[in-house]
Order: C-alpha cells, then sequence, then structure tokens
C-alpha cells in the first residue's frame, strides 16, 4: 500500500536545465493514465528554479498533491 493518496494528482515542476526530463516525464505520466499538474517552466529558457519549486511544495503542504517532483540542474 502506498504512504501517498493517489486519488491526488503528482505535483511537477522544474527549471530549464530540468525541462527535457519534465517533458519526458509527462509522456510517461500520460501513458500510464496518472493524474497531475504541471506547474512550470514551459521553456528551455533561463528561470530562476524557486519560481517553480515553491509553487509545488505549497499544494504538497497544503493536500492538494500527492506528492511533488522537481527537476533541476543541479548535481
Amino acid at each position: 500500500m502506498s504512504p501517498f493518496n493517489l486519488s491526488l494528482p503528482i505535483a511537477i515542476g522544474c527549471d530549464h536545465a530540468g525541462f527535457d526530463c519534465k517533458e519526458d516525464l509527462i509522456s510517461f505520466l500520460e501513458g500510464e493514465g496518472m493524474k497531475f499538474n504541471v506547474f512550470g517552466t514551459y521553456t528551455k529558457e533561463a528561470v530562476d528554479y524557486p519560481d517553480f519549486a515553491h509553487p509545488v511544495s505549497s499544494v504538497v503542504e497544503k493536500g492538494e498533491a500527492a506528492f511533488g517532483i522537481l527537476l533541476c540542474g543541479s548535481a
């Protein structure tokens, strides 16, 4: 049994360096029929990671998402 409420969507966010990985993840989740909400970014143009990490963590904290996935270029 999962510790997550999988009736809720997954919250997804990324910076420009995580954009391609986010697109692959979205394709996978769509193929699996899973619900998700994307909080950006929507292009490969340089952005600040916290601008997308904060909304993802906020919906998880509020119980509006099962969990969050954040993708970035940090090693």
